[in-house]
């Protein structure tokens, strides 16, 4: 919602999509894995450049899979390795960030709880019959991993650019999974009043 990533990438990404439409998108959700885990050993090692690159890519891959995925017709087996496959991302993100010692102990765990959340809220309220939960809350999935690239490329200025970056995502996530917990309550409270 943040930065409304997912609006944009279809369209710029639609075309490649369609020459990539062969290839299954379960592969390139894998892709974006092996990537997230490339940028995790960056943050161990502390090589900037390389956090910074395979931070792109795995968003890269994170917004194409989806793009392919709609164009090849969604299955059930993607939907569930899209959001397992990010979940496993997202951690050796957020454990990149704090084994490396961009941020501390407490602001990592708050960002990764926030992080899992928001994900979770998304998927069980979709799954109690809401469409679609886009645009519900100010840091969805889609906004995390630009905004840590975003801290990334300031971080060769700013010694301090991820920490802060990780404060932003703490609090923005944390925001955002109460965020969806009102909209839920709001939302099947107004079901449950038609229904008698």
């Amino acid at each position: 919602m943040l930065l409304q990533i997912k609006k944009f990438s279809e369209k710029l990404l639609l075309p490649l999509g369609k020459k990539l439409v062969k290839i299954p998108a379960n592969y390139i959700t894998l892709f974006g894995l092996i990537t997230a885990i490339i940028t995790f050993f960056g943050f161990i090692f502390h090589f900037l450049i390389i956090i910074i690159i395979f931070l792109f890519v795995t968003e890269f891959f994170d917004q194409l899979d989806g793009v392919v995925a709609r164009l090849q017709g969604p299955t059930v087996l993607g939907g569930f390795l899209d959001s397992t496959l990010d979940r496993i991302g997202d951690f050796f993100l957020f454990l990149g960030v704090i084994l490396g010692g961009y941020t501390t102990l407490e602001i990592g765990l708050i960002g990764l709880i926030g992080a899992f959340l928001t994900s979770y809220t998304r998927a069980k309220i979709e799954t109690l019959g809401v469409d679609n939960l886009y645009g519900v809350g100010i840091i969805e999935r889609t906004d995390r991993i630009p905004i840590l690239f975003i801290g990334a490329i300031f971080q060769i200025w700013f010694p301090t650019a991820i920490w802060w970056t990780m404060i932003i995502l703490a609090i923005g996530t944390n925001i955002t999974a109460l965020q969806r917990i009102i909209y839920a309550i709001r939302k099947f409270s107004s079901n449950s009043k038609k229904e008698t």
